[in-house]
C-alpha cells in the first residue's frame, strides 16, 4: 500500500505572436513524496517518526511526549529511504526505489477500530542530496 508521487513544476514561455501556445518550457523543480501505511505501531517507532519526540518511563510503561517541533530542520533529520518489493529476495536490489534523503514532518493519521489493525499512515518528503539526486531506481 505504499504510494510514491513525483511531481514536476515547469515554466512555460509564451510570446504574443502565438497567444497562449508555449514556445518553450523549463523545469523549475521536482518533488517526491512517499505515503506509507505502517503496521508496527510501537511507541519506539512512533518516536522515530516524530521530530521532537522523547520517550520516558520504565520499559513496559513508556510515555511518548511530543513537542510542537517548531523550527526543526527536516533536512538535518533526513535519512535514506529504500522501498524494496516483497516479491524479490533481499539480495535482489534491481527494483529498489531509493530516496537518499527523506524525512517525515511527523504528520500521522490513525484510528482505533475494534475490527481492524491500527495502521499509521505516514508521509515522507524527499530532498536532493549534495549531487542534486532526488531518487534512484535499481541496484
Amino acid at each position: 500500500g505504499v504510494e510514491v508521487t513525483v511531481t514536476t513544476e515547469t515554466f512555460k514561455v509564451e510570446v504574443d505572436q502565438f497567444g497562449k501556445t508555449p514556445i518553450k518550457e523549463y523545469i523549475m523543480g521536482r518533488q517526491i513524496s512517499v505515503k506509507a501505511p505502517l503496521a508496527e505501531t510501537t511507541i519506539q517507532y512512533m518516536a522515530a517518526l516524530m521530530p521532537g519526540a522523547t520517550i520516558s518511563g520504565a520499559p513496559g510503561a513508556e510515555v511518548l511526549s511530543v513537542t510542537t517541533g517548531t523550527g526543526a530542520d527536516l533536512l538535518k533529520l533526513a535519512k535514506p529511504l529504500r522501498l524494496h518489493p516483497v516479491s524479490l529476495p533481499d539480495a535482489d536490489k534491481s527494483e529498489d526505489f531509493v530516496i537518499p534523503l527523506a524525512a517525515t514532518s511527523g504528520a500521522l493519521t490513525f484510528a482505533y477500530k475494534l475490527d481492524q489493525e491500527r495502521i499509521y499512515n505516514v508521509e515522507f518528503t524527499g530532498y536532493p542530496d549534495t549531487a542534486s539526486k532526488l531518487f534512484t531506481v535499481g541496484a
